[in-house]
């Protein structure tokens, strides 16, 4: 029997019922046997059917019977014949496969970018499509024109353990002619009893047997070569029996392994595109292998470890793919009472290191206690590997908690590191300071950046060894000292250090260690001796076994591609304080977004969910990039840019956060640069920038959101010296309210800008001269601190308004020249008509007239082509 036949009645049994373990590989999920290894027992029997059906032409050649009188209607289940009443459930099971369909609801519903028809919010309106879709029964090839034998019919897997039912008698021929025994040779009529041979019982042999014709009993009886039914199937060589049953298991794995295989092969291109077509390919890929597993998981007929497997595996897809959580938990739970029962450690740790995803999903506080207990558990049998395992864990759990339990994620990074010291893990000892690094530059307290360098400076120290060193830490150390420097606003010292992470890529561009495939990290670890193995081949979603007494904790990290882009937005901002590249930084954060968009030529399989996080990632850096060209822009004046990257950041709808503020802002700026007044203080008085007294924003954020707060507030300072806009009590009240917030801010940036601003602004009672020097000074030290040049800039100009306006002397015209100088390096040509116009009246104060008229006109010429901008 082809082989095609035997797929395509397996298909149509288990095609509409529907990874790794923690991307567990397709190879691994099942142990030692692979695909390979489970076809031959297919393929034996395959071979054994057509062997039969070879040896006994006669059987392939005998017509339909049609029904008698006793035979059972179409449609009926007659429980004498009950192995043959449907002996293919899976044709007319089409109900059963739509209750299997609706149980799957399919994970990440709130991305903007899927089609809404499958993502609905209740579980039958999920497949829209589905009658279109799922009610056509899989094509089956046409057969050969020659006799081929009737298709095996495959029953139900639960009753594959049954013994065949004999074959009735009944079915031997027709049941409306009488059952007639005749002998294989009559008596020839007209001969005398005595001269009449006597019958002679022919030799069974094969090619004498003949094809009963369909008749009545007159028919048979003037033949005389024809014997009866009854003879003929009494006296057949070959006993007939029912359709032998194959062993479907095997089978059953291999279908679902290729079908995950080849929905997590174009999981990246769907993620992209979300068409409608692909994504309902892939789902039906993925509920067809489900409904795979659930066959197998439900046959009865698994050993041990098998079972345990397939719950991992199963749980495991349930969880990347779907949203049925409670379910996954059901497989996990009977996967640990496997493994409990029979010892399996490893595969226990496994499941109870996925157990603890899915209970964090639902109740995080659960979780959080129960994972301590199996942390206890570890430390009592001394199984260190899964020690780390659960506690890195842990300490992502606490980060993803929200900023009140990074205090409890550096603890239990503490301890991690701990452990490694005592036993030399210098890789897990380096990774784990990174990431402790990394939690003390979220939080930014008081003495961030000295905790910062500290984590810095240990993890460095573990990095001179050649056999632990990764390109991933590597890099991420890199990136972790780059950053600290960027927000110490030490921009010589961050040109230096960007040197070094530009140097390290380019070693690493062709290097083999760092695939670009793959999004992990291998952390080495020494084994322990004479203990008990935890470790094989099913754990290689988390530890996996090496050689020379190493194993490998497997750890997610930054990617090639994503390495790069952060690369180049960084560079982008270390160009932006150069006062002598003023365009560099614009093509720097357009080739960041540039890479993060372009197809990869190859790509790691992976879940759809987990492709759309990458996706969507990528999506929010891009957004980040075309943000910062956006803000360059405006100090630039060009808001035709600014309004271009506006458009392009809100047609991807980045999501409510840091960026969204960060959007809302650059539309703010955009509508007071181009003088909409009006619609730029309706962006200032948004709720996302309301603060309290103490600078916190009141509808929650992160320090970003802090700061963008108070530069809204800055900026409606400004507004308000409009006289159309003026009001002195909601000047007063801003001014109280920023004082405070600012002059005891850690950022230099900050306390900048709001002494720019208080030593320009007019207020009732307005400032002493003594204070407005004051402001004027410190903000001028700020500016050359920061090496900030729009802040130089549009100091001087202050200054020269402010101290200098209708003063005759050498230091008024120096004030001036000083300005204008400046302006021409910042490239803003608004405040380079304000300079001009400025120099022009120290020049006319002076005397020289020629050179004010020409300083008047080139401030008039650079005014006009600053208010041309501004007409979008």
């Amino acid at each position: 029997m082809p082989l095609f036949n035997l797929a395509a009645g397996l298909f149509r049994q288990i095609q509409d019922i529907a990874g790794p373990a923690n991307r567990m590989p397709p190879q691994e999920a099942y142990g030692s046997q692979s695909q390979q290894q489970l076809r031959p027992a297919h393929q034996s029997h395959q071979s054994h059917q057509s062997h039969q059906s070879q040896s006994h032409p006669l059987h392939q050649q005998r017509p339909p019977l049609p029904p008698g009188p006793h035979a059972p209607p179409p449609g009926h289940s007659d429980p004498q014949h009950q192995h043959y009443a449907n002996p293919s459930p899976g044709l007319n099971g089409n109900h059963q496969q739509y209750q299997y369909q609706q149980r799957l609801q399919y994970a990440h519903p709130g991305y903007p970018q899927q089609p809404a028809q499958y993502y609905a919010g209740s579980a039958p309106q999920q497949y829209p499509n589905y009658n279109a879709v799922y009610q056509q029964p899989t094509p089956v090839p046409a057969p050969a024109p020659a006799p081929a034998p009737a298709p095996i019919q495959f029953v139900d897997p639960s009753y594959l353990q049954q013994p065949p039912a004999p074959r009735p008698l009944s079915h031997a021929m027709p049941a409306a002619q009488p059952a007639v025994l005749m002998s294989p040779q009559l008596p020839r009529p007209g001969l005398p009893q005595a001269h009449r041979p006597m019958p002679v019982k022919p030799s069974p042999r094969l090619d004498e047997r003949r094809i009963p014709s369909q008749g009545t009993p007159k028919q048979h009886a003037r033949d005389p070569r024809r014997p009866s039914s009854s003879a003929g199937v009494a006296k057949s060589p070959a006993t007939p029996h029912g359709p032998s049953h194959l062993e479907t298991l095997p089978l059953l794995l291999c279908v679902a392994e290729d079908c995950f295989e080849k929905a997590n092969a174009a999981s990246q291109q769907v993620a992209r595109s979300m068409i409608a077509s692909e994504v309902a390919e892939h789902h039906k890929l993925v509920a067809t292998g489900l409904g795979c597993l659930d066959v197998a998981l439900k046959s009865n007929k698994l050993w041990p470890r098998l079972e345990a497997r397939l719950c991992l595996r199963y749980a495991s897809i349930l969880i990347e793919e779907t949203t049925n959580i409670m379910e996954a938990e059901t497989s996990l739970t009977r996967g640990i009472a496997v493994c409990d029962k029979h010892r399996f450690i490893d595969l226990k740790y496994s499941s109870q290191f996925l157990l603890m995803k899915v209970l964090f999903q639902r109740n995080q506080k659960a979780a959080l206690k129960s994972i301590e207990s199996h942390i206890v558990d570890c430390t009592t049998y001394k199984h260190i590997h899964w020690i780390y395992a659960f506690r890195f864990l842990k300490a992502a759990f606490h980060l993803q908690s929200g900023t009140a339990a990074d205090h409890h994620a550096i603890e239990n990074l503490r301890k991690i590191a701990g452990i490694a010291n005592q036993r030399s893990d210098k890789a897990v000892f380096g990774m784990a300071m990174l990431l402790e690094g990394l939690a003390h530059l979220g939080t930014l307290k008081d003495d961030w950046a000295t905790r910062v360098q500290m984590c810095i400076a240990q993890a460095s120290k573990m990095q001179l060894d050649d056999s632990v060193r990764t390109p991933q830490a590597d890099v991420l150390l890199l990136l972790l000292d780059l950053a600290c420097s960027l927000h110490q606003k030490t921009h010589a010292i961050s040109a230096q250090k960007l040197n070094a992470l530009q140097r390290s890529l380019e070693d690493l561009k062709q290097s083999q260690d760092w695939s670009s495939q793959f999004g992990h990290v291998l952390l080495p670890i020494n084994r322990m001796p004479n203990t008990s193995q935890t470790i094989s081949n099913d754990t290689r979603a988390v530890l996996q076994p090496g050689g020379d007494g190493i194993d490998y904790l497997v750890l997610s990290a930054l990617g090639k591609q994503e390495a790069y882009a952060l690369a180049y937005v960084f560079n982008g901002i270390v160009a932006h304080y150069k006062a002598s590249t003023p365009g560099r930084s614009t093509g720097m954060w357009g080739e960041a977004a540039r890479v993060l968009t372009e197809s990869k030529s190859v790509s790691s399989p992976q879940a759809l969910p987990a492709a759309l996080k990458q996706a969507e990632w990528a999506g929010e850096l891009a957004c980040y990039a075309h943000i910062l060209i956006g803000l360059q822009a405006s100090t630039l004046s060009e808001w035709a840019k600014v309004k271009t990257c506006l458009q392009t950041v809100q047609e991807n709808q980045p999501r409510q956060g840091f960026l969204g503020v960060l959007a809302l802002y650059l539309e703010g700026v955009l509508y007071q640069g181009t003088a909409q007044l009006n619609r730029a203080v309706e962006i200032w008085k948004d709720p996302r920038f309301e603060m309290d007294w103490s600078g916190a924003p009141k509808h929650g954020g992160s320090w970003i959101v802090t700061e963008l707060s108070i530069l809204a507030t800055l900026n409606r300072l400004w507004i308000l010296q409009e006289p159309t806009q003026a009001d002195d009590a909601e000047m007063a009240e801003l001014v109280d309210l920023l004082r405070p917030i600012c002059e005891d801010s850690p950022d230099q940036e900050i306390r900048t800008v709001y002494n720019l601003v208080l030593s320009s602004i007019r207020l009732s009672p307005p400032l002493s001269i003594n204070q407005i020097k004051r402001h004027i000074q410190q903000s001028l030290s700020g500016a050359q601190n920061t090496s900030n040049t729009q802040y130089l800039s549009i100091a001087l100009n202050i200054m020269r308004c402010r101290l200098f306006e209708n003063v005759v002397g050498e230091q008024a015209l120096k004030s001036a020249r000083a300005a204008s100088a400046q302006a021409r390096k910042s490239g803003n040509v608004l405040w380079m008509s304000v300079a001009d116009g400025m120099l022009a009246q120290s020049f006319e104060m002076q005397g020289a007239l020629a050179d004010a008229r020409a300083a008047q006109e080139t401030g008039v010429r650079r005014a006009n082509e600053a208010f041309a901008k501004t007409r979008l």
